[in-house]
């Protein structure tokens, strides 16, 4: 079955991306972040190709203390909203009302994309902030177009060097959070293709597995 997956961003698809060369069924795309960005490249997707499976994959945001920096949920588990949530009573809130144990600002939006065409559609997503984590105003206002300005980042660190620690803490785990994601993925993908194996009567071959770093 081919599959196509859709990120946000290209640090949250990097790992993957050099995970899946073995993976040839499946395809990689960066959308950019937010509603609009991610539903217009699904649409665009689904009018040239017609995968077995669409999946968002990313970043979201825990909303509810079990969770921690790395774990991954999939729908529908997850709540998709259109901005950056960085403040703890804000994704308490949201757990609330919603009942979702994590939020993101695409998901939804590809899996509109993906029930108005009949597409199969999987939301996988890596937590890269704890319920607890708090995001300065500052850094939210940096993070919210998605791509980082090394000059804007530079010009915030003059006006508030404090931030420096937080740039860590986000850096960090991302880079642990889009790890873990690559290795789930690929577990995904792995048995998918056992499966095909198995139902074609061949012996099923096993996929490389990206290892998981700590």
């Amino acid at each position: 079955m081919t599959a196509a997956v859709l990120f946000a961003l290209e640090r949250e698809a990097a790992p993957f991306r050099r995970a899946a060369r073995a993976l040839p069924h499946v395809s990689i795309h960066v959308t950019g972040v937010g509603r609009p960005r991610a539903r217009a490249a699904a649409e665009q997707l689904l009018h040239t190709s017609t995968p077995g499976l669409v999946v968002a994959a990313g970043f979201c945001g825990a909303l509810v203390p079990e969770l921690r920096v790395g774990d991954v949920v999939t729908s529908p588990r997850i709540v998709t909203v259109d901005h950056l949530v960085g403040d703890p009573a804000e994704k308490r809130r949201l757990a609330a009302e919603t009942g979702a144990d994590a939020v993101d600002m695409e998901s939804a939006a590809v899996a509109e994309a993906c029930a108005g065409r009949g597409v199969s559609f999987l939301a996988v997503r890596a937590v890269s902030d704890t319920v607890d984590t708090a995001l300065s105003p500052d850094m939210v206002r940096l993070l919210s177009g998605g791509r980082v300005s090394v000059w804007r980042a530079v010009r915030a660190l003059a006006r508030k060097p404090a931030l420096l620690g937080e740039f860590r803490r986000l850096a960090r785990d991302t880079r642990f959070a889009a790890q873990n994601l690559a290795d789930e993925l690929m577990e995904l993908f792995s048995r998918d293709a056992e499966s095909s194996e198995r139902s074609a009567g061949r012996p099923p071959r096993s996929a490389p597995r990206t290892p998981r770093r700590g």
